[in-house]
Formats: structure tokens, sequence, C-alpha cells
């Protein structure tokens, strides 16, 4: 049987992701890795292959981390408008209970953290196809609001439940100034975008815009 592994995949990425987080890519070096994870260099090389390798990894995880918690809060509430707010506040949500995630996901743009052409042909597949699950669930709510997910409603969900909430998130995560009201916030926000398209449409606007989104 092989020996199992001292230090855990999990362990190496947290440390990959608060090096960049901390200090950008010049700071997030395989020996800075290896000293905050306890991973010997070699150990780093053997597992990912590459830096390059190690960071698609982190941002992978990081994305299915969020999109995982996406999906949760929308499955957990009823179709339609009440849907959406949920979805509008999750961003909100991840990024106050997992905060370095949040601020790698959210501050960091992709091209920054990867070199895709230097990446095996698979992970670059596997990272064209990441957003597809959020894709699908825009797809659900323009149904469920609107009856029919035409571009044109798909794009006003995107803005609703995606665009703004990330706005808002990204300045309050930069300046350290996110709080749990921004919850209500962003979904009010979705709630006010969203309703009048719906009625005007005929669609299902269900909710209200308490604080119960």
């Amino acid at each position: 049987m092989p020996r199992p592994r001292m230090h855990s995949d999990d362990r190496i990425l947290d440390a990959a992701r608060d090096q960049w987080i901390s200090g950008g890519d010049a700071a997030t070096t395989a020996s800075g890795i290896s000293k905050a994870s306890g991973a010997p260099v070699g150990s780093l090389y053997h597992r990912f292959g590459s830096r390059a390798v190690l960071l698609a990894h982190l941002w992978t995880r990081t994305v299915h981390r969020f999109q995982q918690g996406l999906l949760d809060a929308a499955e957990n509430s009823a179709p339609g408008m009440e849907r959406a707010c949920a979805a509008a506040r999750w961003p909100v949500e991840f990024s106050l209970l997992q905060h370095a995630d949040a601020r790698l996901l959210l501050l960091t743009r992709r091209s920054e953290l990867l070199d895709e052409h230097t990446l095996p042909e698979e992970l670059r597949q596997r990272l064209d196809r990441i957003n597809e699950p959020v894709a699908a669930l825009v797809r659900r709510l323009a149904t469920e609001i609107f009856g029919r997910p035409t571009p044109e409603r798909c794009e006003l969900v995107t803005v609703a439940v995606i665009d703004l909430p990330y706005g808002v998130v990204r300045r309050h995560l930069g300046a350290s100034t996110l709080q749990p009201s921004h919850r209500t916030l962003v979904s009010d926000a979705a709630y006010a975008i969203l309703q009048p398209a719906s009625a005007a449409s005929g669609g299902n606007a269900t909710g209200n815009t308490s604080g119960g989104h």
C-alpha cells in the first residue's frame, strides 16, 4: 500500500492561496509555499508537476467551492424570485464565511493567476468549462422568472444576481468593510431589478424585499 501523504493537497493549496493574497505573483514561490505548508519543494513538483499546475488547481478548487455554495443556496430556495435573491446573497455570504477564498476569487483576475498556455490540455478544458454550472443556473432563473430564457432575460438575471453582488463584494473586500447587512442590500437590489421586468413579461415575480430573500 502507498504511504499516506504527510501534507494534504488542501494544506498546500491553502498555503499558495495565502501567499498569493498577501503578496501576489512575486510572493507565491515554491519555497514560500513549501515553508508555509511544511511540504518539501520536491513534493510540490512531484504532486503537481509545476507551479502553474498548482495554481490552476488552486483556482479550480476556489471556483468549485464558490459554485457549490451558490447552487446549494439556490436549490434550497423557492423557484423564481426567491431563488434569484438567494443567489444574489451568496457572494456576500461566501465572502463572510470564506474570506481568504473570496479574496482570491473576487480580487484576482484569472489571467493574473494562471498561465493557461503552459497547462496540460485536460486541465485547460476543465477551465474552459468551469463556469457552465453558473450559466445553467442563470438560464434556470430566467425560465422561472420570465417563462423563457432569452439572451436578453439571461443578461438581466446575470446583472442582478452576479454582476451587482460581485461588484459590491469586490469594493468592500478591498477595503475590508463588508458587512452582513450587505446580504439584504444585494438581495433587495436584485429584486428591484428583476421584479418590474418579470411583471411586465407576466412572469413569476414572487417574494418581497424584506430581509427574507
